[in-house]
């Protein structure tokens, strides 16, 4: 009875090899270096931050810039912060591989594009290109793109996530500029877009099919206004550049 009572006797784990304890051993402290390495890099970098200390009444002041609402930080407006763009300044081939030998053009990017950065910019040790991963914002298509060349000559720029109204334009409430039962086109309107001012880009400019209109929501630098703004009209006047 005392031997069916007690616990299923286990057969004790025979002794590793001396090699195979050596090997283990060294996996392991293999491991704790490598772990070592990336929190010194991790840390190397951290200390080339600078930290900027801000007072409750600049906090006060900057936090509504930030916000969606002016009182919470949402997911969509922290992803907006942390993303970077690039401005297409000179145009270039967007490929399908780091690698400029051997790899396939997707399509050209063309001046005043914005791209989004997928990735940090690598050096393409062939060519000794800086290339980037990238996603273009008018049509999502996704590839590798130069950002300097091997002679210095530049093709992206940071950039961007931002326009600059070159044509006086106005707010609406909704991507569509036909008015409806409920309400005319004048009281669609939100306010005016002047000349000079700096707007956020939150949707980027897609073609309004109905106008042919290309239209994108986005929010005032100066006064935390949202709405969408026309930035190329159906004739091609631009309203409002990347800067």
């Amino acid at each position: 009875l005392r031997d069916l009572d007690a616990p299923p006797w286990k057969a004790p784990e025979a002794a590793k090899p001396e090699a195979a304890q050596t090997e283990a051993a060294k996996a392991e402290a293999d491991g704790a270096d490598a772990d070592t390495k990336a929190e010194t890099s991790a840390a190397g970098v951290l200390e080339q931050v600078d930290v900027v200390t801000l007072t409750p009444e600049a906090l006060t002041r900057l936090f509504p810039t930030v916000a969606d609402d002016g009182e919470r930080l949402t997911r969509e407006a922290f992803g907006r912060l942390v993303r970077q763009y690039y401005k297409v300044v000179k145009e270039t081939a967007l490929t399908d591989t780091l690698r400029i030998k051997g790899a396939s053009a997707i399509r050209r990017l063309e001046p005043d594009e914005v791209v989004e950065a997928l990735d940090n910019p690598v050096r393409e040790e062939t060519s000794s290109l800086l290339r980037v991963r990238v996603k273009a914002t008018r049509d999502k298509v996704e590839g590798w793109a130069t950002v300097i060349g091997n002679q210095g000559t530049a093709f992206l720029r940071d950039g961007g996530g931002c326009f600059k109204v070159v044509k006086e334009t106005i707010f609406t409430a909704s991507f569509s500029l036909a008015p409806d039962k409920e309400h005319s086109r004048k009281s669609h309107a939100t306010r005016k877009v002047k000349e000079g001012e700096v707007l956020e880009v939150w949707e980027w400019p897609r073609r309004e099919e109905t106008s042919g209109l290309v239209r994108m929501l986005c929010k005032a630098k100066s006064d935390g206004a949202t709405g969408w703004v026309t930035t190329t009209g159906n004739q091609g006047a631009v309203f409002a550049e990347p800067l």
